[in-house]
């Protein structure tokens, strides 16, 4: 799986990170002089400018491995955008992206901790843990953070998971925001399973449930049917120039486009 490579530290990328959109107008002239114009939804790019500063050799590196591996702008490679939610549909969890319990049901249109009405209760009605679950096309030797907003009248435990990893958190009648940071325990994976469980009988109001690869939350983004996982990006240009300050410090801007997912 060629794939944009993590940081050593687990950070998905240096920062400041310039990220554009770019869509094209079609504009036919007839011949009255009158104009016809369409969006041409099919020539929508993405454009990511990561200002890398400090980089250890290992982290340029692996970078110019993998310029090489795609030769350049010629083939495309796996982008993890840093700025998004890599989980899709993350407010409707009745939706075909999440494998739900034979016994698990799902009430949406609860107040979440945000002022609106956008989380969801999840009910576990089997006689052992169950819940929720999305499988991502992503490396499973990368650093995640998976995390959500749980609360819970009975003060329930939830068990998050990243692959084979798992945390469990005591949900309160009060929202918090909870978080697990791990590998998922298969550095050859070409993909990760990301979920929450429920004790047998347990139920719990879940808001905001958000992947990133990196070591920590951010703000939370909301998705629809696409995320921040780009399967076709390419570098923007054949070669990336480089400045070395010391014997393990460089520095790079690394331009990266996509179609839009």
């Amino acid at each position: 799986m060629l794939v944009f490579p993590q940081l050593v530290t687990g950070a998905s990328a240096l920062y400041p990170v310039l990220k554009a959109r770019r869509k094209r107008t079609v504009v036919n002239v007839v011949g009255d002089g009158s104009r016809d114009v369409f969006a041409d939804n099919e020539a929508a790019w993405v454009e990511w400018e990561l200002h890398a500063r400090g980089m250890t050799s290992a982290e340029w590196t692996a970078i110019d491995d993998l310029l090489q591996a795609v030769a350049g702008r010629w083939q495309t490679f796996t982008f993890l955008d840093p700025t998004s939610n890599l989980l899709i549909q993350s407010e409707l969890l009745s939706s075909a992206a999440w494998t739900k319990g034979a016994l698990v049901q799902i009430t949406p249109g609860i107040a979440d901790p945000l002022g609106t009405t956008r989380a969801t209760t999840v009910s576990n009605g089997g006689s052992t843990a169950s819940g929720i679950s999305q499988v991502l096309a992503v490396p499973g030797g990368f650093q995640y953070c998976l995390s959500a907003w749980i609360r819970s009248s009975a003060s329930t435990s939830i068990t998050l998971s990243v692959g084979a990893s798992s945390r469990t958190v005591s949900a309160s009648p009060v929202w918090s925001r909870v978080s697990l940071a791990s590998s998922s325990g298969s550095p050859s994976a070409s993909t990760v399973t990301f979920g929450l469980q429920l004790p047998a009988g347990g139920s719990a109001d879940i808001f905001g449930l958000q992947v990133e690869a990196q070591l920590a939350p951010s703000d939370y983004k909301v998705t629809g049917t696409t995320s921040g996982i780009y399967p076709q990006a390419r570098f923007a240009a054949d070669q990336i120039p480089f400045t070395a300050r010391g014997t393990d410090v460089y520095d790079a801007i690394i331009r990266i486009v996509s179609p839009e997912n």
